[in-house]
């Protein structure tokens, strides 16, 4: 007689709970990502703004070295919706090699919703210069004013700020250092 046995069908496959468990730790590691990966993407945007900095920092620099003098920008002309105060400053920077672009915080950009910036109702600056006298050298002799000021506290810290040494800072740091007592 030939017994035959009978199997069992068995098909392997994931219970519920093992579906759902592998789908939560995904979950997880998804939010992890994309925590890590906008930290990555504010610092990458924060070093552009520093770098644009020092470049309006060294652009300035050559302009005082050449003509003696700090640019004569009016700041009364960023009163209302001119564009002329932005034109003046990209025109008096430009000989240094300086573009538009180099007048633009990339984290402020993509806030506005990263508009064309060929148009000329889009000019803008994003760092405003501080104002000095025609005298001789008077920025590099003012080493506690900043040169350059970000219009916008984008970044940690606050707005950024650049000095007559060439340091880049946050608001919050410079505040810090001119407390009594520091």
């Amino acid at each position: 007689m030939c017994f035959l046995k009978l199997r069992r069908s068995t098909v392997s496959g994931f219970t519920i709970l093992e579906l759902t468990t592998v789908i939560l730790i995904i979950a997880i590691l998804v939010t992890m990502l994309v925590g890590i990966t906008t930290s990555m993407y504010a610092r990458a945007e924060k070093s552009k703004c520093m770098a644009n900095l020092r470049n309006l920092y060294y652009g300035a620099s050559c302009h005082v070295m050449d003509q003696g003098y700090w640019p004569q920008i009016d700041p009364g002309l960023m009163q209302g919706e001119s564009t002329e105060y932005a034109r003046l400053w990209i025109q008096a920077l430009s000989p240094y090699g300086l573009t538009q672009q180099n007048w633009i915080c990339a984290s402020q950009h993509r806030t506005l919703g990263s508009p064309d910036l060929t148009l000329k109702e889009s000019m803008r600056l994003d760092y405003n210069g501080t104002p000095f006298d025609t005298q001789p050298y008077t920025p590099f002799r003012w080493g506690k004013q900043p040169w350059f000021v970000e219009h916008a506290a984008v970044h940690d810290g606050g707005p950024l700020l650049i000095y007559a040494n060439g340091q880049v800072v946050p608001l919050s740091d410079a505040v810090r250092r001119q407390a009594p007592g520091k």
